[in-house]
């Protein structure tokens, strides 16, 4: 079983551990000051060896309470000192570019199961980061109308993330009046407390929709850098490769059984519908990768009725419950003579 040091991932991920600021436990930090303090009587040089200011040096030595990873590191092999002794003695971390404030508890290790793989998916389906850049905060956002979905990926960040806060917004459209108890609904029916509940109007929107967000930028810079990571995963192992599809087919998929019988999935994203395809076809399922000719840039990939059963029984629509039971009803439609699809 695949498993990621999360804590490992960091200090070696130049692109996350440059943000970063961890907290340490002080009897191991006293450690190092000693040992910087022996190994280095000019505080001026010390400075200078780790090109920085002298007065951010001493701030640093005598009484910060969170440290730059990057420069940490660069501390320990200047010390001698074993990068994996950092990785032991973190107790927290902070990032710039978020609105979080206090400790973020990260698990040391993430294990890569079906569980995670399908929640993985989902969110890179339905997900988005909230705002680009590193001065405007960046958050973990993942939006959907059905409650089934919302409570599978809130079920997945409590499983792997427990001690990261989320809050769950109830975007509500403007002609829609919600009633009283609503969020008491809600609450019992999502498992979590009614003071995570926040109700916002959109106009955009003509139906209730859910947006679960964690305003912890470093968690989402974790997100997008494992996307390659798990992709690689998935292409080697047969039981990661359906969770990852059941994933995206409960974000992206749409079961078709009116004039005829066919799921598929469309996206502008042809890196990702390309490796779609890729999966589907490791594991036996005929298909090929069309541009829409009515919608520019909008790739799709067809599954035919001759192999909707055996989707169904492999992939199906993951927490999609309303689609799941569409396909059920599509599998066992009953043909007309002479009729195939």
């Amino acid at each position: 079983m695949r498993k990621i040091d999360v804590f490992e991932y960091i200090c070696k991920t130049e692109s996350i551990n440059k943000r970063c600021y961890v907290r340490l436990n002080s009897l191991w930090w006293e450690k190092i000051r000693f040992l910087i303090k022996t190994k280095n009587r000019n505080l001026y040089k010390w400075s200078r060896k780790l090109k920085i200011n002298y007065y951010t040096a001493k701030y640093e030595i005598s009484r910060a309470s969170y440290h730059s990873l990057k420069r940490l590191l660069l501390i320990v092999n200047l010390l001698d000192v074993s990068k994996k002794e950092i990785i032991d003695n973190i107790i927290g971390f902070r990032v710039r570019g978020s609105t979080h404030r206090g400790d973020v508890i990260l698990p040391r290790c993430i294990i890569i199961d079906n569980q995670f793989v399908e929640g993985y998916a989902l969110y890179l389906a339905e997900g988005d980061t909230g705002a680009n850049g590193d001065t405007i905060p960046r958050k973990l956002r993942f939006t959907n109308s059905e409650l089934s979905v919302i409570n599978l990926f809130i079920r997945w960040l409590k499983k792997n993330f427990p001690l990261i806060d989320f809050y769950v917004s109830v975007i509500q459209p403007p002609e829609l009046t919600l009633p009283v108890n609503y969020p008491e609904y809600l609450s019992q029916k999502l498992k979590i407390n009614r003071q995570k509940f926040r109700v916002t109007r959109d106009y955009y929107n003509k139906k209730v929709k859910y947006r679960v967000c964690c305003d912890n930028a470093l968690l989402i810079d974790l997100f997008l850098s494992w996307n390659s990571l798990i992709k690689k995963v998935c292409l080697e192992n047969k039981t990661l490769a359906e969770a990852y599809l059941k994933g995206m087919m409960a974000g992206e998929g749409t079961i078709y059984l009116k004039r005829s019988r066919y799921v598929r999935i469309e996206m502008r994203n042809k890196t990702e519908i390309y490796y779609l395809h890729k999966l589907l076809k490791a594991l036996g399922y005929k298909n090929k990768c069309t541009v829409r000719s009515n919608r520019p840039n909008m790739w799709s990939i067809f599954i035919g009725a001759k192999e909707l059963k055996k989707f169904a029984e492999e992939i199906g629509f993951g927490s999609q419950e309303k689609r799941n039971r569409l396909l059920k009803k599509a599998v066992n439609k009953r043909l007309k003579k002479n009729q195939y699809n």
